[in-house]
């Protein structure tokens, strides 16, 4: 009887728990949203120029273009059409979410985001984790000695294969067949 009180206890404070978070995600999503609504296409497309270091080719690749269509509607020479510009709204949104985070977005939409990409990004995207094993480690090696180098040099060795890897397997040249003419599925001149 206890234990079927106690677990019900523990499902509702849960479920409370969760609705609560969903609720305040929810309000902030919404708050996002009318941000993004009210700004142009152009400045969305800059902010994600911005933040990404002006990876146009990341950009074109998370946006299902290609990079000349971008760099025109981003400077404005071009409109988006309705369709791309729902397309930017959406990621502008999740975009502001993540806090402003490039990676992130990346990781979760870009194709060409590799194992090797989830490595590197680790410790900016799970600062608490990186940081709290590393000091374990750290301390570890302090109070035994010989012993705890290891665990530090395969983490280093990690991320060195990862590294190496970025570099022999970071795509390719998006092929941009609209360099001379405009992509009428995602732009429009005005």
């Amino acid at each position: 009887m206890k234990s079927k009180i106690l677990s019900s206890l523990i499902v509702i404070l849960f479920s409370v728990s969760l609705s609560s978070c969903s609720n305040d995600d929810s309000e902030k999503r919404i708050e996002y949203a009318k941000i993004v609504e009210s700004r142009s296409s152009q400045d969305l497309l800059n902010d994600l120029y911005v933040g990404s270091d002006a990876d146009v080719e990341a950009i074109a690749r998370i946006m299902n273009v290609t990079p000349s269509s971008i760099e025109r509607l981003r400077k404005g020479e071009t409109d988006p059409t309705d369709e791309f510009e729902e397309r930017l709204h959406e990621v502008s949104v999740y975009y502001m979410q993540n806090n402003q985070s490039f990676s992130k977005l990346q990781s979760v939409i870009d194709p060409e985001y590799g194992w090797y990409d989830s490595i590197l990004n680790f410790p900016s995207h799970h600062p608490w984790w990186f940081w709290t094993i590393n000091i374990i480690l750290l301390l570890i090696l302090a109070f035994a000695a010989l012993v705890a180098i290891w665990p530090i040099l395969i983490e280093m060795l990690i991320f060195l294969i990862a590294w190496i890897a970025s570099l022999i397997c970071s795509p390719d040249a998006i092929q941009d067949n609209y360099i001379e003419s405009i992509n009428p599925t995602i732009e429009q001149i005005r």
